[in-house]
Formats: structure tokens, C-alpha cells, sequence
């Protein structure tokens, strides 16, 4: 048996009930106030009186309260016997109203467990064939001679029974189930379950006294306690799709209630298959495709949808590839959780997530794609609506991640950790893979998350017209966009087929290997074409003939627009994350700008970062050029040094050293200026025997460029009558 808390039909209380399913029928339980584990007390001794109808009970020191339930059994002087309400008068006496005849007599007074209502052992509405009591004797059930021998004890108990309606109210008199008594000889905990067979089923409550003394407990072990109350419903022993399990354990004292709640089984999963035409009957299965159908199909557990709103064909594909993959979903839904949040815990296994489109749930898997479905320029793009945020790393970016999966085969919680090239993996994020079970498939998706966060770090927001609505949740599109230098945009003028030439309605000068990619009329992209240089810049020559007629203008229809620009920057390809229209005519699309990395990473091959954009980039490493110095004249200690301005350097480091050879490692440079200047004028540390270096810093710091004083011009002005014009290769200007 297991205990539980239900809620109480009758009076929205929450008894502590014991509940059993130790044979084929439900049962519930339900209770006035708390049941389990109350003690039944031995019975009292006392004597009583008659005035009328009024009886008065003296018990010395009884420590009643008026309104208890009480038996009275009167064993002399014609007391009528029973269950009644007591009204207390002092520490030692109360009443209650009977019909008696005689006058005086003695009696016993016992504690009803239940008092006048008793228990009610099921819910409203519920049919109960058979009732059923626990006894529990935790101190054993025995007693002791003057030697210490140990001896058989008795304890006898009392059990009624009454029918209620479903308000709790009695449709019948209080009926005897038992009165009887246990028997033992033991010092071990004893436990009884006494079961009732009731005439006419229906709606009970029980209450329960002790019949004998309470006697000494340090002689006797006798405490005599309830344990539980089971109602045996009739009801229907079909629960629908679900596995029955009957267990029977036995109670010692080694037995807890969590122990008694570890119970593990082995499951199979086993679900329908499709087959392109028809669906099989239930099979063992771990696909992860059939999961997601039977949790849009089931009438039982899941959405109850027809096949028409789901794409099985859809499945079916997405199927051949994770069964090749041998991606598959094993989990436990023990908890209540939303369908919708089954369906994405079930896709996340398969790198894939569900989306309700028209109506029809498919499943959309993040896998490596070429051809873009929609193609988005400035020519399409609201202006202002164009926005690209840059996810920059900060020393709180993971570096890797570490993931918790079940294993199948340890039957236990296991952490691998997956990192790219080049990472030390001393901030991983941690993940939970839930229906992955084997190590090779955790690492596969670890490895993609891990790709995932370093390369898909750029998110583009714009908005559209109704071209918008064209990709959905995972596609691949194409952007272009000055701003960011994603190549170059124009719309066709003209066309000739024969001679290949294009013209345009911006200027597009060939750099290089320059490329153009068209826009069909469904709003795909063709594969970029190469061109050549036409008769002008509103012209070129494209290396093939496009696979449609673009569309200059006529007819009333949309001029076909094309972008231009080198192979790798001409636009930036990207996977839609969201399409939320604005309006009836207006859609805003958030994309995430791809990279094949993403999808090669569990295979162990990244490829160098891609060049998207033909924007100039900053140097990282400035590279200084032109170093020279001059003498400052009437100064030999002194000279004024030059260099040309290195891109990409934010300040320049000045040193000197001793000596006449720049590559000497055991030189002892002395740093001198730290500016920003690309001239200096400086003091000469060791005359004529100085040399002189100067690197450029900025992202990083750049390689020194370095000269001796003596291979440089010694002087910066002529002082004798040398004209300021001179045929002499290397001049110097007079002041």
C-alpha cells in the first residue's frame, strides 16, 4: 500500500488516508478529519445515576470536553447502551440524555474513534462493494509474568458501519461489521487489515472503539492503533491505455514510506508507424518522428488531431534522416506538462522544433541548407526598419558546454563535455539533453550548441511587405544591405538574352570576381552568377543565361531585382527565427545569420570564419613602415624621429638600446615614449652607438621596426652654403 492526501468531497479537508490497490478495483478514500494512526483507548470505568432522562456519569478526572462522542456500556442497573454526545458538569462527571430504567449503576466508557459521523471511507458519487480496516499494535501485543516469561495478550476492538448519500448524510442505521479481538505473542510491531464484505453496496462511514482496559505498558504491550481505511469501489477495471501494476510488500520495520515508493519497471515504448500510405499497428519504437505523431494523434494523452492537420510527410523525411543519423527519443513523461511543451521536449532530441502552420503541425530541424527560399534587398526592405545586433562574447560567454544525459547502458545520470577548436573550457554552460540516451548522439548536440553560441552570434531584423510571409520558422534567406556592406543592389532595365547583357538602374563596378543573384518572381534567389564589365556601369555580362526571364518593367510587373557583389559578400545568407506580420501588408523578420560551421562541428571540422561583408576592417595587428631619424644640429644628443602612421594603431612604443646590431637578444631596450604622434623628438641614450625601435599598438601590438643611429641620416639640417635645391640624392633643407 501507498499513502496519499486526498481532498475531501464532503468537507474540502485533507485527511491523511492510506490508499491500496492490492486487488483489480479503484478505490478512494475520504475522511471528516485526520484517520491514520489514531489511537483507540482502552475503556474507563465508572458509575452512573438517573434523573429522567438525564444521566450522570461520574469518571474521576475524565478529561473530556462536551460534544465528545462516547459508548457508554452499562452493566448494571438497565442503561440503555450506545454512542452518545456528552455534556461535561466537573473534572469528574458529565451527562447524557437515554431512556435507562433504574436508577444507579456501573458502566464503561469507551473512546468512538469517529465520533457520532465517523469516517466516510470514499468519495461522493463512488459505489463501495467491501470496506476495510488496519489495525497497528507498534509496541507488539504481549505481557509478562513476575519472571520476566513473555505471554499471549488479547485486545479486542469494535468496528460499525452506516450508509450516507452523496452529502453525507445517513440513509441507514449504524450496523456491526466486527467485534473481536487480536491475539499475540510478540514484542515485534503487529499489523492487522480486517476486511468487510458489505450486503448492500453503496457509500459508508466507519467508527471504531477499543472494548477492553488499557493495560500496564510496563508489563504489557498492548497500544492498539488504526492504520488505514480502504474502500473497494465497484468500478469499471478498464483504465484505458495504461499498465496496471500490483505489488504486495511486506511491512517490517525496515520498510519506509520512500522505500515503499521506489518502484522502477522496465518500459517499451510502442507507437504507430507511417509509412508514407498507412499507419501500422503499435510497434517497439524510439523514433523520434513517430513520437511527435502519436503525440499529435492520441486520443488519450495527445491533441486528438486528425492526420490531414499533420505533416506526415514531413515526418516521414525527417525520419530517414534520423534514423540515419540514429538520433532516437527515450523519456518519461511522469509529470503534467502542456502538449505543446511535449511536442518541443521530444523535436529538441532531433536538433528540431514543431510550428502550427495553417493549421498543420510540422516540425522544422535546423540542418545545413544552400538554396535560400526568399531573397530581401534595400529594394524590399522598409527603409529604417534595417537593424543588425551583434552578440559580442564578455568574460561571462561559456567557452563550452557540459551536458547531463541518461545513459542506456549505466542506467544513470552521465556529463560530457563538448568544446571547438581553440576553446579551454573553463566557463561551460550546462544543458540537460532530456530523451537522449546514448553518448555519441549527447555529444553530437552538445557539439552543435557549442557551435551554435560561437558562430551564430549576429541577428538581423528588417521589415517587409507581404513578400514577408514567403519564409517560414528555419528557412534559409538572403539579405542584402549596404549598411554593413552586404554587397550592392539594383533592379533590372533591360535584358538581352543573346549577348547575356544586364542592364541596371544602379552603377555596379567590377572589382574582382564579382557576382550577381537575381530575384525570381515566387521571391527565391537564383545561384550567383558570375559577370564581366558591360559598356558602362549600368551594365554587365553574365557567364550564363539565368533559369527564368528577368523582368524589366513591363507588363505591369515587379522589375527583377538583383544583388551584386564579390563571391562571398555580394549578400548574407541566414535562417529565419521569427515572422511576425504588422498589419495586413507588413511583416517584421528576425534572422540569425548562418554558417556552415554550425553543422560540420560534430564531425570535427570548422571552417574559418566567413567574410560576409566588404566594409574595410581595422587592422589587428599594425605593422609600422618608414622608420627615420635625424640629428638635431648643435646637438649631438639629441634627434627627432618619424614614422609612417600605421593603420590600426591607437598609440606607438618608442625604445633605445646600446649597441649596433637591432637583432641582439641580449640588447637591454629602455622604453622612452608611449604617444600617439607618428614623430618624436628624443635625447639620444648612448650617442652615436643608439638604437632605435618603434612598434605600433592597437587591438594587439604590432612587430618593432628598428634601426641603428649610425645606418640613419645623421643630421636634419645643413649648416654650410648648400643650396635648398640640389641635384644630391639625399638632401636636407636649410634654415
Amino acid at each position: 500500500s501507498a499513502s496519499c492526501r486526498p481532498v475531501c468531497l464532503v468537507c474540502s479537508s485533507t485527511p491523511d488516508i492510506t490508499l491500496d490497490s492490492r486487488d483489480e478495483s479503484r478505490h478512494a478514500m475520504c475522511a471528516t478529519e485526520p484517520f491514520t494512526g489514531q489511537e483507540l483507548i482502552g475503556r474507563k470505568s465508572g458509575t452512573w445515576t438517573r434523573s429522567g432522562t438525564t444521566v450522570s456519569v461520574t469518571l474521576t478526572a475524565h478529561g473530556y470536553g462536551s460534544g465528545q462522542a462516547k459508548y457508554l456500556n452499562f452493566t448494571t442497573g438497565s442503561g440503555v447502551s450506545g454512542v452518545y454526545a456528552i455534556t461535561v458538569l466537573t473534572v469528574d462527571t458529565f451527562t447524557v440524555t437515554t431512556a435507562a430504567t433504574g436508577t444507579s449503576g456501573a458502566c464503561y466508557v469507551h473512546d468512538v474513534l469517529g465520533g457520532l459521523t465517523g469516517f466516510v471511507a470514499s468519495a461522493a458519487a463512488t459505489v463501495a462493494y467491501r470496506l476495510a480496516v488496519d489495525f497497528i499494535l507498534p509496541t507488539g501485543l504481549f505481557t509478562t509474568d513476575g519472571s520476566g516469561n513473555l505471554n499471549a495478550f488479547s485486545v479486542g476492538y469494535h468496528v460499525e458501519a452506516q450508509q450516507v448519500d452523496d452529502l453525507g448524510a445517513a440513509t441507514g442505521a449504524w450496523t456491526l461489521l466486527e467485534d473481536a479481538s487480536i491475539t499475540a505473542k510478540t514484542v515485534s510491531a503487529v499489523r492487522q487489515s480486517m476486511s468487510y464484505t458489505l450486503a448492500t453496496p453503496g457509500r459508508y462511514k466507519v467508527r471504531a472503539w477499543r472494548t477492553d482496559a488499557q493495560a500496564d505498558p510496563s508489563t504489557t504491550g498492548n497500544q492498539l492503533l488504526m492504520g488505514g481505511l480502504r474502500s473497494y469501489l465497484a468500478e469499471p477495471t478498464d483504465f484505458g491505455p495504461v499498465t496496471l501494476i500490483a505489488l504486495r510488500m511486506r511491512a517490517t520495520n525496515s520498510l519506509s514510506v520512500q522505500a515503499s515508493r521506489k518502484v522502477a519497471v522496465l518500459a517499451t515504448r510502442k507507437v504507430p508507424v507511417w509509412n508514407g500510405t498507412s499507419w501500422s499497428a503499435p510497434v517497439v519504437s524510439t523514433s523520434i518522428a513517430w513520437a511527435l505523431a502519436d503525440a499529435c494523434r492520441s486520443t488519450d494523452y495527445g491533441a486528438k488531431l486528425a492526420d490531414a492537420r499533420i505533416d506526415l510527410a514531413g515526418l516521414l523525411a525527417l525520419d530517414a534522416v534520423w534514423t540515419a543519423r540514429q538520433d532516437s527519443f527515450s523519456y518519461r513523461f511522469d509529470n503534467a506538462t502542456s502538449w505543446w511543451e511535449a511536442m518541443r521536449k521530444i523535436a529538441a532530441a532531433g536538433r528540431a522544433k514543431p510550428i502550427m502552420m495553417g493549421g498543420v503541425v510540422r516540425v522544422v530541424r535546423d540542418a545545413p541548407a544552400t538554396v535560400p527560399v526568399a531573397m530581401f534587398s534595400m529594394r524590399n526592405i522598409i527603409k529604417g526598419s534595417f537593424a543588425v545586433d551583434y552578440l559580442q562574447p564578455t568574460s561571462m560567454t561559456a567557452d563550452a558546454i557540459t551536458g547531463t544525459y541518461f545513459d542506456a547502458t549505466t542506467w544513470a545520470p552521465r556529463r560530457l563535455t563538448a568544446k571547438l577548436p581553440g576553446s579551454t573550457a573553463l566557463k561551460p554552460a550546462k544543458v540537460t539533453l532530456e530523451g537522449i540516451d546514448n553518448p555519441a548522439q549527447a555529444m553530437r548536440e552538445l557539439m552543435y550548441q557549442a557551435a551554435c553560441n560561437r558562430y551564430r552570434r549576429k541577428i538581423v531584423h528588417f521589415g517587409t511587405e507581404m513578400e514577408g510571409f514567403i519564409p517560414a520558422f528555419g528557412d534559409l534567406i538572403a539579405v542584402q544591405h549596404d549598411m554593413v556592406g552586404w554587397g550592392k543592389q539594383a533592379e533590372v532595365v533591360g535584358w538581352n538574352a543573346a549577348t547575356r547583357a544586364l542592364k541596371v538602374s544602379e552603377p555596379l563596378a567590377i572589382t574582382g570576381s564579382n557576382v550577381v543573384a537575381l530575384r525570381r518572381a515566387n521571391g527565391s534567389q537564383t545561384d550567383p552568377i558570375a559577370v564581366t564589365a558591360g559598356a558602362s556601369d549600368y551594365e554587365v555580362i553574365l557567364a550564363a543565361v539565368p533559369d527564368f526571364t528577368p523582368e524589366s518593367g513591363g507588363q505591369m510587373r515587379e522589375r527583377t531585382h538583383v544583388a551584386f557583389g564579390l563571391a562571398a559578400t555580394y549578400s548574407t545568407m541566414a535562417k529565419v527565427l521569427t515572422c511576425r506580420p504588422r498589419g495586413l501588408y507588413e511583416v517584421v523578420i528576425d534572422a540569425v545569420t548562418e554558417d556552415p560551421s554550425v553543422h560540420t562541428a560534430e564531425t570535427g571540422v570548422v571552417a574559418p570564419p566567413i567574410v560576409t561583408s566588404n566594409l574595410p576592417r581595422r587592422p589587428t595587428v599594425p605593422i609600422v613602415k618608414g622608420l627615420f631619424a635625424r640629428r638635431i644640429p648643435g646637438d649631438a644628443t639629441r634627434c627627432v624621429i618619424g614614422w609612417r602612421p600605421a593603420p590600426g594603431a591607437d598609440t606607438y612604443h618608442v625604445e633605445m638600446a646600446e649597441g649596433t646590431d637591432v637583432n641582439d637578444a641580449n640588447a637591454r631596450w629602455t622604453r622612452m615614449a608611449d604617444t600617439s604622434a607618428a614623430t618624436q623628438a628624443q635625447s639620444l641614450l648612448h650617442s652615436a652607438r643608439t638604437m632605435i625601435r618603434v612598434r605600433g599598438v592597437g587591438l594587439t601590438a604590432g612587430p618593432w621596426i628598428a634601426a641603428t643611429l649610425g645606418s640613419l641620416i645623421p643630421s636634419a639640417w645643413n649648416t654650410d652654403a648648400t643650396p635648398a635645391w640640389t641635384l644630391d640624392s639625399n638632401p636636407a633643407w636649410s634654415s
